[in-house]
């Protein structure tokens, strides 16, 4: 200490170095007091403006979704005029399915298995299908869901009139049920209806009314959606999306949320975190040609808000200093002229007067 008392009284140099490093340092903490993270009560509609991932550009990661062994990840009812189909990715038929569907038959490898809809097609007129019905649910024996992940890849979409979302759980096992029923006894005339069921290399089947159940592992679960009869729409909304696809059962709860870019290492362009130890609601899951949308939050829930890896809410602390009346008194009277005050006089010293010296004058000349 002693060291540096000498060093301040003596170099002028150090002690304006000191007086910048403190204006700096001030400022610093001005701009730090004006972007103070906060969290935000949900739902919140500008928070919802960007919570969507565009197709083969983007991703939706629920983190740490709450979906206990059995419970569902993600269903659908079919609906009047919707087709349904699915291709699954490292996925094997359940005993059940396999004894049924290929008695006497070893169980193969798991590989791609698809469960799509045939060519038989019902009258333009007919506004009614077979209904579809998808349960997907985290498998009673697998390890806990980190993340679950939904993205789009096909930029045909919109061109084919149907609307796409893919799946993936990461390691987590997940359990497939998919049937379709006729609404009607007799399901002459109605689309949809015809279903065939496609495993690895193996011949398709053509299925009956029944239940398949399949698993996958490490694997990713595609789902498309149509309509039966393009002139009777199944879009919503002015941006087209399909809805009938739900998170859970109607809505999913998570520790966060992030939309990352695909194959890009970079901060999430959106990325939200439950403020507490509870979760977060996610739901409305909509389905468009080239995005994908879902709503974060219901109310009283609170969450922290990130854009490109900045604070998307933020708490301004020298906006409430200024709307406060004494404080900001104190600190445009006294904290900023003593700070002025203290940088003039230790860094543009007043020259200091010096003494003159006694200067001798020369001897008189002697008068002759």
């Amino acid at each position: 200490m002693a060291n540096l008392k000498q060093l301040w009284n003596a170099s002028l140099l150090f002690r304006r170095v000191t007086a910048v490093s403190v204006f700096v340092l001030a400022a610093l903490l001005v701009y730090l007091g004006s972007h103070i993270p906060r969290s935000v009560s949900l739902p919140a509609d500008d928070l919802n403006a960007k919570s969507m991932a565009r197709i083969r550009e983007e991703q939706i990661i629920i983190q740490k979704p709450d979906i206990a062994p059995g419970d569902l990840a993600l269903s659908y009812n079919g609906g009047n005029n919707e087709v349904a189909d699915l291709w699954l990715e490292n996925a094997t038929l359940d005993d059940r399915s396999q004894h049924l569907l290929f008695p006497n038959s070893h169980a193969p490898a798991p590989g791609r298995i698809s469960y799509t809809t045939g060519e038989a097609a019902a009258p333009m007129n007919s506004r009614d299908t077979c209904h579809t019905t998808i349960e997907i649910r985290r498998a009673k024996d697998s390890t806990s869901l980190d993340a679950l992940t939904l993205y789009q890849t096909d930029e045909m979409a919109g061109a084919q009139r149907y609307r796409q979302v893919i799946l993936d759980a990461g390691a987590s096992a997940l359990e497939i049920e998919v049937h379709t029923d006729s609404p009607d006894p007799s399901p002459a005339g109605l689309s949809g209806c015809h279903k065939v069921l496609t495993v690895g290399d193996s011949k398709p089947i053509a299925l009956p009314a029944i239940p398949v159940y399949m698993l996958v592992q490490r694997g990713k679960i595609d789902l498309h959606f149509n309509p039966s009869n393009p002139a009777v729409k199944i879009w919503t909304g002015p941006q087209q999306t399909f809805e009938g696809v739900s998170l859970g059962d109607n809505t999913l709860r998570g520790k966060g949320l992030q939309v990352v870019a695909t194959g890009h290492p970079m901060a999430p362009r959106l990325e939200v975190r439950a403020d507490s130890a509870n979760s977060i609601t996610f739901g409305r899951l909509r389905l468009g040609s080239d995005m994908l949308r879902l709503d974060i939050g219901r109310d009283a829930e609170n969450a922290l808000a990130y854009v490109d890896g900045s604070s998307f809410y933020n708490y301004d602390l020298i906006d409430a200093i200024q709307k406060n009346p004494i404080l900001s008194f104190a600190f445009a009277t006294v904290l900023v002229p003593a700070l002025w005050n203290w940088i003039r006089k230790n860094c543009f010293p007043r020259p200091i007067a010096q003494t003159a010296a006694s200067i001798e004058a020369p001897p008189s000349e002697k008068v002759a």
